[in-house]
């Protein structure tokens, strides 16, 4: 039996090509090749602006920067999320409230955040878990008439949408998506920053490239050359033409990549269905208005009906070659920031940390490796239940 991994890039012989047109060309960093990959961008998204960064991490903290966030200002988000997000938060000594996620389908908890914004919360940092999105639409509702920015941590969540809308789209919010080696399409590392704000687009442009403008009208010529002007002390954080070569072959294939992975998440509801019904395992919820881009497909264990540890189970999977992981050691479980965070009542994120899965999810698995997959995890959880 080949070993089923949890993540496997959708990758062929066009993504080959293209790289080699572009090392050929002699322009490898941020160029034509870039500029074209972000039209691209804003045509799938339908987005007014796109801008490509070397990390969604580093998007996000060029995002804070544009808003001009400032240490001590209140900032909500959720703690069910990979840690780069929170890092960010805290190197710019923003007061970080963790807001506990929804057990339903493991975002934040909107009738929670309605009750925790204060007049001190400048901004709201949302994440899509698992490429499920949030209720954005909640969210601008709750926040309206307030001065509050909205930031989206759309790192997984790039082709999902809400009521037919993309995410990355909206009118009232900034989304930042990754590109990283895991996610659904990828550029090896990489990120994109969309938003409908022009003002928060040409600031991101100068953050994002040394804090430089570029702008036509702040060139100063020479007869034998010409250089720009450092306007803030920004960050070097450019995309290349080698990233957007790939970039463009991967957003060709994205819908087909969602598309399938739907037809994976279907055979393995219907294959699990039994722990489902018996409730010993339940899977993320989503309501029809939602559609996810399908970044990972888990299992939530119901402690009170087994007998094992999540690790157990882990274990044993991998000894039939099915690797597993876990989404994700939520921001206070971090040894860092175990004093820091506390003071906020969590529960159904440490609940959910202590016992979800991630399984295998790609596009290179077939319906008899799924088949596999449950039938091994059925087997153990039965045998293991109360």
């Amino acid at each position: 039996m080949k070993l089923l991994n949890v993540y496997q890039p959708y990758l062929n012989n066009l993504e080959t090509k293209a790289v080699s047109k572009v090392l050929k060309s002699g322009w490898l960093t941020n160029g034509k090749t870039t500029f074209k990959f972000e039209k691209k961008i804003e045509k799938f998204l339908k987005c007014n602006h796109a801008l490509t960064v070397n990390s969604c991490t580093n998007g996000l903290n060029s995002v804070l920067h544009a808003l001009g966030l400032k240490k001590g200002d209140e900032i909500i988000t959720s703690p069910m999320t990979f840690i780069s997000s929170i890092h960010n938060l805290y190197n710019l000594g923003l007061k970080i409230k963790l807001i506990d996620i929804d057990i339903k389908n493991y975002n934040i908890d909107i009738n929670l955040l309605k009750k925790k914004i204060t007049k001190k919360t400048k901004c709201i940092l949302v994440t899509h878990y698992g490429g499920l999105p949030c209720e954005m639409n909640q969210i601008f509702k709750i926040c309206k008439n307030k001065k509050i920015f909205i930031v989206e941590d759309a790192a997984t969540a790039l082709g999902a949408k809400i009521n037919n809308k993309m995410v990355g789209s909206f009118d009232n919010s900034t989304a930042v998506f990754s590109l990283y080696a895991n996610k659904i399409i990828t550029t090896g590392e990489g990120g994109i920053i969309t938003t409908k704000n022009r003002n928060l687009f040409k600031k991101l442009k100068i953050i994002t490239q040394c804090g430089i403008d570029k702008s036509p009208w702040k060139r100063s010529f020479s007869k034998k050359n010409y250089f720009f002007q450092a306007v803030y002390p920004g960050f070097k954080y450019n995309f290349t033409d080698i990233q957007s070569a790939i970039g463009l072959e991967q957003i060709k294939k994205l819908n087909k990549i969602i598309k399938y992975r739907k037809y994976l998440k279907k055979i393995y509801q219907s294959n699990l269905k039994e722990l489902i019904k018996k409730k010993i395992i339940k899977l993320q919820e989503s309501e029809k208005k939602l559609y996810s881009s399908e970044y990972i497909f888990t299992i939530l264990l119901n402690n009170k009906k087994i007998k094992f540890k999540r690790n157990d189970l882990t274990e044993y999977l991998k000894k039939k070659k099915i690797n597993t992981t876990v989404h994700y050691i939520p921001a206070n479980k971090h040894k860092f920031y175990n004093n820091k965070f506390k003071n906020f009542n969590l529960k159904n994120s440490d609940y959910v940390y202590e016992n979800i899965l991630s399984v295998p999810y790609n596009n290179h698995l077939k319906k008899t490796d799924i088949i596999y997959i449950c039938k091994h995890i059925n087997e153990f959880i039965l045998r293991n239940s109360i």
